[in-house]
Parts: structure tokens; sequence; C-alpha cells
């Protein structure tokens, strides 16, 4: 079996496990950093490697710098646009069902519905536009959290998150206060009730989704050294 240095890797995990084992055989932190420059690799993620070997022997995450980034300012670009889509596909999602509901049971005292075809079109259209660019930044963001382990203690994640669950949770309490306001006054109706439910439904599946969405923790590399 060789004993020879094994060759520069081709991902992030095999970068990190080279490094375990240069570390390992004596080298230094930076003669290991130089070779990996010098043969090519970014010097951003030639450090990311070293976050993860450091993480993985002090059995802890690396605190998160304070401070403004232009990374940081990315992040948070992504992170208010993704917000800011979803409430607007949430918002005309249920405003279709609202429609929806207005036709199944009439109001046969309040007949002003406006154009019914005006407000679904406008509805679809922006469920159709904002829902494909939700679920792209989404996506990306997850990618970037599967990537950088760091960004899961970033503080951008856990504000820009938290305000969108306070706005999401102050919307559920008022539906709450609507529906007992009209049940403690006798005026509940059917109609209303299901609007309720609708309401509560949709907000309850962003609240449900991203309390659990900002509690993830990274998953643990297991890195293992070849004996």
């Amino acid at each position: 079996m060789s004993t020879d240095m094994p060759p520069i890797p081709d991902s992030r995990s095999e970068l990190v496990e080279f490094i375990l084992l240069a570390r390992d055989r004596g080298s230094s932190d930076e003669f290991i950093s130089k070779l990996l420059r010098d043969y090519g690799w970014p010097s951003r993620e030639v450090e990311r490697a070293f976050f993860e070997v450091y993480e993985e022997l002090v059995g802890r995450p690396l605190p998160t710098p304070r401070g403004g980034s232009g990374e940081l300012a990315r992040d948070a670009f992504f992170y208010l646009l993704a917000f800011v889509t979803l409430g607007i596909w949430i918002q005309a999602l249920g405003e279709m069902a609202f429609i929806f509901v207005d036709h199944l049971i009439p109001d046969s005292l309040n007949q002003n519905y406006g154009d019914p075809s005006w407000q679904v079109a406008f509805a679809l259209a922006r469920l159709l536009v904002a829902y494909p660019v939700y679920l792209g930044l989404m996506r990306q963001i997850n990618r970037d959290l599967a990537a950088h382990r760091e960004k899961h203690f970033s503080g951008v994640r856990k504000w820009l998150t938290y305000l969108t669950l306070l706005a999401a949770a102050l919307i559920a309490i008022s539906a709450v206060i609507a529906f007992l306001t009209s049940f403690l006054r006798g005026e509940l109706t059917l109609r209303f009730l299901l609007k309720v439910l609708v309401v509560l439904v949709l907000d309850g599946g962003v609240l449900w989704y991203y309390f659990d969405w900002i509690r993830r923790k990274p998953a643990p590399k297991g890195v293992r050294v070849a004996g």
C-alpha cells in the first residue's frame, strides 16, 4: 500500500480530509495553505476548509463575527427578497381563496364584490410571478447553508427570519381576535369562518415551516481519516 501524499482533492469534503492527513504527517497549517493556493485553490475555499477542520477539532462552531461585509449584504438581499415574495404569493393565494368563498357562499346583503375575473387574474398573476422567484431564492439560500455551515449562525439569517415570523404571528393573532369578536357578538357566519380558516392555514404553514427552518443545525461532516 502506497504511503505517498494523496492528490489534491476536487471537493470541499476531500479538501478537509487532505488537510487533516497533511497535519497528521507533520505539515504546518501555513505550508498546507500555501501549497493549496499555489496549486490553484481559491483562498476562500482554503479558508473555509480550515474552518471545518478546526470546528471538528474543538467540537463547536466558530463564533460568527459581528459587523457588515459584502457577503452579509448579499445574504440580506436574498433573505429580504425571499420573504417579500413569500408575502406576495401567500397573500395572492389567500385572495383567490376568499374569492372562491364569496362565490360559494354569497352575501345576500352585500353583492358589491367588484369584478371577480379581474381579481382572479391579478391574484393569479402575482402568484405565478412571486412563487417561482421565492422557490429559486430559497433553493439558493439552502444551498449556501449546506455549503457554508457557518451561515446557520448568521445574525442576518436569524434577525430577518424572526422578523418574518413576528409578522406571521401578528397576522394569526389578528385573525383569532376577529373570529372571537364575531363569535361573541353573535355575528359569526360560515363565510367569515371559512375566511378565518384560510388565513390560519396559510399563516400557520409559514409559522410551522420557518420555526423548524430557523432551528436547523448544520449537519455534521463526519470526516474520516484513512489509515
